[in-house]
């Protein structure tokens, strides 16, 4: 079986090359490239190492995927004729795609690959920027992140970014989670000789007209409030707190009978915001929703019975469960397709038929509600134009 050796040009210049890796380079009869677009191609082609590079394939597809699985077709191909060398840049095992799709070949039994070191852009990175990876430090790609990734207690790279186009796309999520203000680092070329490091606010990524292989987004550990806030083990946490021995000393006395009353209260709020067509208070009350279902899953845990992540796993597990029209495989056409799908779910679930009067307590409250809130606001109005 003929192999495909990957190599690793590392990061930038030839100065950050092993030495071993050159050697070996130099010595091949052609190497495969991912991309020409490295400092050690040049210096390749200055030692009459033939070259052929799959930059082309870029622009025959509409997306990365297809481009790399396109190029480990044609290493595959060309490797059932003769051992083949293909290089790529950095080290072949971090954030290298077209690696992973050649070790799945190799884990069916189609081919042979080895892996030869190259220096990884994560070292000189930490290097030129000073990281203090001691702090806590995670990469993540730029390519395939979601919110859910990000950790601003830990400092961060984002690698996969190239361009403009890409910048902007990382920005956008990024900007759902960071304070549009954050200060962050783009550096180019870390370790080479042609290495820039900007410091720019976040919001600021992609004004920059910047076109390279080599480039890094580094996001700092901070400590800004406003990201804290927006963080779901943070308000856990702070709930926690309130209710422990040195809390506050309304909260810790609560018990879940003693907020029965404020959840119906908060509630009512809801509503109002609602039938004022008030965004900000919508949010307001919402949050107080939330801070309800915090105090009591605090409580919960403090008693030793469940707590905050216990509610949200039974309702993130309900979600999908209840609904595999959308996240299964069943199909729903109509309200009655649904109601057999619910049904169904429900029944799966171990769940007996029993009396329920709260919907039609809720209908009733609810309409009782509205008629309050409205007269209540007839009421202000004419205050109001009293007090003119």
């Amino acid at each position: 079986m003929n192999k495909i050796e990957i190599i690793g040009l590392g990061t930038s210049d030839l100065d950050q090359m092993p030495l071993g890796i050159w050697k070996r380079l130099v010595k091949a009869e052609k190497i495969y490239l991912r991309t020409d677009d490295h400092p050690a191609v040049r210096a390749l082609a200055d030692e009459g190492v033939e070259t052929e590079s799959f930059d082309h394939l870029y622009e025959q597809n509409d997306n990365f995927e297809d481009t790399y699985q396109a190029i480990v077709n044609s290493l595959v191909e060309e490797a059932r004729k003769r051992d083949v060398i293909y290089a790529v840049p950095g080290h072949p095992m971090f954030y290298e795609t077209t690696t992973e799709l050649l070790l799945e070949k190799s884990g069916s039994g189609e081919i042979e690959v080895e892996i030869s070191g190259g220096q990884s852009f994560i070292d000189v990175v930490i290097g030129a920027l000073k990281v203090p990876v001691n702090e806590g430090f995670q990469v993540i790609d730029g390519m395939s992140f979601s919110m859910r990734d990000l950790n601003y207690s830990q400092h961060t790279l984002v690698t996969q970014v190239y361009d403009t186009f890409s910048l902007g796309e990382v920005k956008l999520t990024l900007l759902e989670y960071y304070s549009s203000g954050t200060r962050v680092k783009l550096i180019d070329a870390a370790g080479s000789s042609d290495e820039k490091i900007y410091e720019l606010p976040l919001h600021e990524i992609d004004h920059l007209d910047i076109k390279s292989n080599l480039l890094c987004l580094y996001i700092p550990k901070t400590d800004d409030v406003e990201v804290a806030e927006r963080d779901i083990y943070y308000m856990a946490e702070a709930f926690d707190t309130l209710v422990g021995e040195n809390g506050c000393p309304w909260d810790k006395i609560q018990t879940h009978e003693t907020l029965e009353k404020h959840l119906i209260e908060e509630t009512f709020e809801v509503i109002e915001a609602i039938e004022h067509a008030d965004d900000d208070a919508i949010v307001e009350e919402l949050g107080d929703i939330l801070l309800q279902v915090a105090l009591h899953s605090a409580i919960g845990k403090k008693e030793g019975y469940f707590d905050f992540f216990d509610v949200l796993q039974s309702l993130n597990a309900k979600i999908v469960r209840r609904h595999p029209h959308v996240f299964g495989d069943e199909d729903a056409e109509s309200l009655d397709d649904l109601n057999r799908i619910w049904s169904a779910a429900k029944k799966k679930e171990g769940k007996k038929e029993k009396i329920k009067y709260e919907k039609e307590y809720g209908e009733k409250v609810l309409e009782w509600m509205k008629e309050t809130i409205h007269e209540k606001r007839t009421l202000e109005e004419i205050l109001n134009k009293r007090g003119e």
